[in-house]
């Protein structure tokens, strides 16, 4: 059995949702006929007793399935353009229905392998499906269909066929049309043979903020809704979650992100779920690669350590790739930083946004958090009537009380933390990637191959984005270097992270006590690398490439400065050729001034 809860979408279209419940006509039959018949023997009497224990618990299935068919049934109607539904609590009391659900599954599917175990009570007509296989392994709704809004799912991790193996979504400004244009291309025709393993969608804030006081959506903005909406479902890979665009800090897509996070693991079964940016390209080939070696209990990125303030301050604090910085940050020991963090949670593993991948394990983990749903709803209300930012300096020098969260990344990292801790999680891997190895950050006009890259990030633009698009060659490759699995070992050992802490009690982000444990009780760490061989040739590679480019910088800088010296030159010529004109002229003028007096004075007569 299946339950589908779908929310109106924008445009006013519902995702078709239908129960149905199959009984093969012969397999009831001769259920119904075993029931009626006397029993035989005590045996026989004894497995009647757990054919009625199943019919109870069967009851309680179809009782539950039919009250989410019920609340599905009751799905608020279409808003007027240019609004978008909430949905936030009605899912997250959906996600617990099913929990539940799920709970009555287990139990049944336990009883009927004892029962058949037991005496082979429980009959199956030829060619009948068993009930546990009708019930547990029911395909997954698809949420994500042409015109949708939000789907949430009955799919549950561990149980039922797959989706695929990673869904990755981009976070994306609606106003980018045409980068999300180029990137539906880039991934369907480069990765041909990853449709149907990796699946691509697009998040966007199903709201706009509006300001305090709110002010009414412009002209432009409605105009450019219609047009997204017309892309939606033209496309079906747009995902609207419960977050707002344009909030008034730098923190643009706080809410937006953490939205995907809560929401992600009721959008399909997958293995692994990601996170990225429409100014990054992803090799999806080598990202899947990559996430199936890690495992399903990892958490895979660019990683970095952070401190993160709780009690709603929402506020980094210390960032390092040591993790031994940040302890003494936390500790109150020397940081570059000078920044007081004795308040902090932390050191935990931070994946930087332009790519953040969660086993399924730790994103259904993160996703049923009531402390990170807490902690979300609280940065909501702080953006209602916070006060406008534009920078993180500036967003940081607000009053706790009026703090806004604008660290989006380090955000989601310090509530993923707390979630493991709390959990009681254990053999969590952190595989970092490296630098130059695997993420290219833009800062030049071309690409260094052969090099095998995951991730290229910071495209400022559509120009860059074709650019890079245009140079970044799929031909190369793959070796056979690539398919290493990354190099794991014990968080002290590989980083020299012996210390953390967390919260041992508080509600939501409150921290009422702090804990100090051993990191490596709960983590394992990763990194990402090639043979020696492998890595050396490209540290020579990437060598000659910098001296090239500091060459050619060099060059530049010189044509730049003699440019600039006859620019120079020329303004100062002409300068004193002005000068020279007017002091020309004034002496012109100062010589007929002079006629003029001579005119103008009588004789001179010399005494006698």
């Amino acid at each position: 059995g299946a339950a589908t809860r779908t929310h109106a979408s924008p445009s006013g279209d519902r995702s078709d949702t239908r129960l149905r419940t199959r009984c093969p006509r012969t397999s009831c039959s001769l259920l119904l006929a075993s029931c009626l018949r006397p029993p035989r023997s005590a045996l026989e009497m004894g497995a009647r007793g757990v054919q009625v224990a199943v019919g109870f618990l069967l009851l309680a299935v179809l009782l539950s399935v039919v009250r989410l068919f019920w609340a599905s049934a009751r799905s608020p109607t279409a808003l007027p353009s240019g609004s978008f539904v909430e949905h936030s609590a009605e899912a997250t009391a959906l996600i617990e229905e099913l929990r539940l659900l799920r709970t009555d599954i287990s139990k049944l599917k336990t009883v009927l392998e004892e029962a058949e175990t037991s005496a082979g009570v429980v009959a199956h007509a030829p060619g009948a499906a068993k009930t546990e296989t009708a019930l547990v392994a029911a395909a997954p709704a698809r949420p994500v269909a042409p015109a949708m809004s939000i789907a949430l799912t009955t799919s549950a991790h561990g149980l039922g066929k797959r989706d695929g193996v990673v869904l990755m979504a981009v976070i994306t400004n609606p106003s980018h049309i045409k980068e999300r244009a180029e990137l539906r291309a880039f991934y369907r025709d480069r990765f041909p043979t990853e449709q149907g393993k990796v699946r691509v969608v697009f998040v966007m804030g199903n709201n706009y903020f509006l300001g305090n006081p709110p002010k009414p959506l412009s002209a432009e903005t409605k105009q450019l809704l219609k047009v997204v909406m017309a892309e939606s479902k033209e496309q079906g890979d747009i995902v609207w979650v419960d977050g707002r665009e344009a909030l008034p800090h730098v923190g643009k897509a706080t809410e937006k992100s953490a939205a995907w996070w809560q929401t992600a693991p009721s959008l399909g079964n997958y293995g692994y779920y990601c996170k990225s940016d429409d100014d990054s390209l992803i090799h999806l080939s080598r990202l899947r690669r990559d996430l199936e070696d890690a495992g399903e209990s990892s958490l895979y990125g660019y990683v970095a350590f952070r401190g993160w303030k709780p009690n709603y301050k929402f506020q980094a604090c210390g960032i390092d790739v040591r993790p031994s910085f940040v302890e003494q940050a936390l500790q109150g020991k020397d940081f570059a930083r000078d920044e007081n963090c004795t308040d902090s949670v932390g050191p935990f593993p931070y994946a930087g946004g332009n790519l953040v991948c969660m086993g399924q394990v730790l994103a259904n983990t993160l996703a049923h958090d009531g402390h990170f749903n807490a902690f979300v709803r609280k940065a909501h209300e702080r953006n209602d009537g916070g006060i406008a930012c534009k920078s993180p300096l500036e967003c940081a020098k607000q009053p706790w009380e009026a703090h806004m969260w604008h660290h989006e990344d380090a955000g989601i990292s310090y509530n993923l933390f707390r979630s493991v801790v709390r959990a009681g999680l254990k053999d969590i891997k952190v595989v970092k990637i490296q630098p130059w190895v695997h993420i290219q950050h833009w800062l030049r006009d071309n690409i260094t191959e052969p090099i095998p890259l995951v991730v290229i990030h910071n495209l400022k633009g559509l120009k860059q984005l074709q650019s890079v698009i245009g140079e970044w060659r799929m031909d190369v490759g793959p070796w056979e270097f690539e398919s290493e699995r990354a190099l794991c070992q014990p968080c002290s050992k590989i980083w020299s992270w012996n210390w953390a802490r967390s919260c041992a009690s508080g509600e939501g982000d409150a921290c009422d006590e702090m804990v100090v444990f051993d990191p490596n009780s709960v983590y394992t760490c990763c990194m990402k690398g090639y043979p020696q061989a492998v890595m050396l040739r490209m540290n020579d590679e990437e060598r000659v490439r910098a001296l090239k480019d500091r060459e050619a910088r060099s060059k530049k800088e010189a044509a730049d400065k003699e440019q600039r010296a006859a620019k120079a030159k020329a303004i100062l010529a002409a300068k004193a050729s002005r000068e020279l004109v007017t002091a020309g002229k004034q002496a012109t003028a100062e010589k007929a001034a002079l006629e003029n007096l001579k005119i103008g004075l009588p004789a001179f007569v010399a005494p006698a």
